[in-house]
């Protein structure tokens, strides 16, 4: 059996009232970049030299539509400061999948972080996001655009990234 994988990333987004009622969801495919390629091959077997990476800790959003490109290093209107992963809001589960007549094990690792009603607020609307391994700088892992969320202090907003392997 010749098994083939691909990373793949998944964003829903939510935007919740005061009152606890999801006023708008939205759910995107996003681009795993080359960076975050990199990112995972050197956590998976090590580095010879210079800094170790560290794992993913922050998302972030911005006011950028420019669809994902491999060669972006980063948001390309970040609207800071980035959230950060807390571990309870990191979760692992597996599914079965078919590829090519065969049953595939895959692992699903699901994070999630919270922007609060007074957090990432501002005139122009939010349209991309993306995972960081830092608070600043840093390596992204993925980018994702998305239709245009005004975020202001009556809502807050959800990122809820599912991550399959």
């Amino acid at each position: 059996m010749n098994e083939t994988m691909q990373m793949q990333g998944r964003l829903t987004l939510q935007l919740t009232d005061r009152e606890g009622h999801v006023r708008q969801e939205q759910r995107r495919h996003n681009q795993i970049l080359k960076s975050g390629r990199d990112l995972v091959a050197k956590l998976f077997a090590g580095v010879s030299g210079g800094t170790p990476p560290t794992r993913v800790t922050h998302m972030a959003v911005g006011i950028d539509a420019t669809a994902p490109a491999d060669s972006q290093t980063g948001l390309i209107n970040e609207r800071g400061p980035r959230k950060g992963i807390q571990p309870s809001d990191v979760v692992y589960s597996e599914f079965d999948e078919q590829a090519g007549g065969s049953t595939v094990r895959r692992v699903r690792v699901t994070l999630k972080a919270v922007f609060d009603f007074n957090e990432a607020n501002g005139p122009e609307p939010l349209r991309e996001a993306g995972i960081f391994n830092a608070a600043t700088g840093g390596v992204i892992y993925n980018r994702v655009i998305f239709d245009a969320v005004t975020k202001t202090n009556a809502f807050k907003l959800t990122l809820i990234w599912d991550i399959t392997f």
